[in-house]
């Protein structure tokens, strides 16, 4: 098992084009166990990168106790994913409610169809589109990062509601 992950890290080449849902996923843990301030997610729907994963619970819940100041901010166009198949991810929104936003984006923001991560304003793993595991991720480079950070800010003005670690009802 050790010799696989070894395997799939060695193909991680930043800063190079990158093909493989398996690659993926391994690139955004990488991304996720990088940060140290921040993190910032955009995706349509969260279900591709292994988010509903243990190994990305436990990478998200790592970064989260690191710091009480750390923050998960993410943007999706549809939250049903999150809501239906993600409940390790829902316990971390309970329990860090402090850290963590999720927002849904309007209609006006609908026409994004790729994903991104981007770590302290410094890495970044972008899916240049949702349905193609064709990747890119780059670390240490604020330069580079920073029109995904510009994206991301336009995004996330482009949101309509949130999502709420609890639900309320009669």
């Amino acid at each position: 098992m050790a010799e696989a992950k070894n395997s799939v890290v060695e193909e991680l080449k930043p800063d190079t084009i990158i093909l493989g849902e398996r690659l993926y996923e391994a690139a955004a843990e990488l991304l996720i166990t990088k940060a140290k301030r921040e993190l910032l997610i955009f995706d349509p729907d969260l279900s591709r990168g292994g988010y509903q994963n243990l190994k990305c619970y436990e990478a998200l819940q790592n970064f989260l106790v690191k710091d009480k100041q750390n923050r998960l901010i993410i943007v999706l166009h549809e939250a049903d994913f999150f809501s239906e198949r993600c409940p390790r991810l829902q316990d971390l929104l309970r329990a860090y409610s402090y850290a963590i936003n999720i927002y849904v984006t309007d209609d006006s923001a609908r026409v994004a169809q790729d994903a991104f991560i981007l770590a302290d304003k410094a890495h970044y793993l972008h899916r240049f589109h949702i349905n193609q595991a064709r990747f890119k991720y780059v670390l240490d480079d604020e330069v580079a990062t920073k029109p995904l950070l510009e994206r991301f800010e336009q995004l996330l003005e482009a949101t309509s509601s949130t999502v709420s670690a609890f639900t309320t009802g009669l």
